[in-house]
């Protein structure tokens, strides 16, 4: 077992309690609230995200009325909530105060765990996932797929899009209408926003083949911002000039090099060729793949031994860019952790108000289970298992402190860190 550098009480000594008290008081959170304040809320999705499985309102009705959680946060013993309470109390709550929650410690904490950059640029991949509500109690959602037989109601999803900056979702979008299924329609209305708040546009953003068509691109390149994707080996182009020389390297790992183009691609909707320029960089796989149609054709991705990566940045070389675009898988990883360790797999809440509550408090843990992870070199689940042990004996040590144990002093102000809660 690893030693713990960074322990779960030093995590959460980084959560502003002043500043979020003034949030409280500047967004009116508490009014007509009696139990169920703002910081009260805020703390509750904070302790049951990271102690259980599978958070429901049942489970966050007995969270609250733990002697465990009361203790750890300073509730009387007496507060008491019901899950009915919790229902109609997400499903109205101020969401200003989560919005600039989120922002606030999102700013503090990423200032802290900057990642790395590759080149002169901030690489951001950009993706959706999308989550089911299998009771049918979501009021606005898509469907996806045939209608099931029988007269049963078809299940309603809702999708996230997010821009990952290599530490948590910076940005995220809820979708919750059927225009959106479409990738082409989600994901630049989310980096569009993201350019808009990002100064020097310094960002490179890495997108999935998802997003493909030429309108797409070309919003983000009259923003001046720079992407890398991916596009069919289908897609109609008509080459412009070559980048490749003698000096070119081919080798790109698992990848060979094929052509490296400045192209004009075809406007379907023009039926021409556009003026605009992109990069395309063909490489195929050394080793080939069996590219068999399979029989489930319409539930899998067809297997292509060659790759066309698209991108707006000439001055990269293609084995940069290929590298970059290993970076979406990030966000792929940052969505099984959420949806794997932080009940992100369902939905809470089936209010708008209610979804986006528990959307900017998921991040929030997220960012404290990451820094935990981090620091002390651990992978995502035990990180999570590890942090919540910490804090069940931080519990007991408390305890024995509030009983009139020996604990001395500076124990007792190692473990006593919240003074208050409302």
């Amino acid at each position: 077992m690893k030693e713990i550098k960074v322990h779960a009480w030093d995590v959460l000594r980084m959560i502003p309690d002043e500043e979020l008290a003034h949030l409280a008081k500047d967004t009116k959170v508490d009014y007509c609230a009696k139990a169920l304040s703002g910081e009260r809320m805020f703390y509750l999705l904070v302790f049951a995200f990271l102690s259980a499985e599978q958070v429901s309102q049942r489970k966050l009705e007995t969270v609250f009325n733990n002697d465990l959680f009361k203790t750890l946060f300073n509730l009387s013993v007496d507060a008491k909530v019901s899950r009915s309470s919790i229902s109609t109390r997400l499903s109205k709550i101020e969401l200003s105060f989560f919005e600039k929650a989120f922002a606030l410690i999102y700013s503090k904490l990423s200032a802290l765990y900057a990642p790395s950059e590759l080149l002169k640029y901030h690489i951001v991949p950009v993706d959706s996932t999308m989550v089911a509500e299998t009771c049918n109690k979501l009021k606005e959602g898509f469907t996806v797929g045939r209608k099931p037989r029988g007269g049963k109601e078809p299940v309603r999803q809702i999708k996230y899009s997010m821009v990952y900056d290599g530490f948590v979702a910076r940005l995220t979008e809820v979708f919750n209408k059927a225009t959106y299924l479409c990738e082409d329609v989600a994901l630049p209305e989310v980096i569009l926003k993201d350019i808009k708040k990002e100064s020097g546009h310094a960002c490179l953003y890495v997108i999935d083949r998802g997003l493909c068509s030429l309108e797409s691109f070309d919003a983000i390149n009259k923003e001046e911002a720079k992407f890398v994707g991916r596009i069919k080996t289908s897609r109609k182009m008509k080459v412009v000039r070559s980048l490749m020389d003698e000096h070119t390297k081919t080798d790109l790992g698992k990848l060979e090099l094929v052509e490296d183009t400045v192209v004009h691609l075809y406007d379907n909707e023009r039926k021409c060729y556009s003026e605009s320029e992109y990069r395309i960089v063909k490489a195929r796989f050394k080793k080939p793949r069996d590219t068999t149609r399979p029989a489930n054709k319409g539930q899998v991705r067809r297997v292509e031994n060659e790759v066309f990566f698209i991108t707006n940045e000439m001055e990269l070389t293609a084995g940069e860019v290929a590298e970059i675009y290993k970076k979406r898988w990030e966000i792929e990883v940052f969505f099984k952790f959420l949806k794997q360790n932080l009940s992100f797999s369902h939905l809470i809440s089936t209010s708008e108000n209610g979804i986006k509550v528990v959307l900017y408090m998921t991040l929030i843990t997220a960012m404290l289970v990451l820094i935990y992870k981090r620091e002390n070199e651990l992978g995502y689940t035990i990180a999570k298992f590890s942090f919540f042990l910490e804090m069940q004996s931080w519990v007991g040590k408390l305890m024995v402190v509030i009983n009139g144990g020996d604990l001395n002093r500076t124990a007792y102000e190692r473990i006593c860190i919240r003074g208050k809660v409302p």
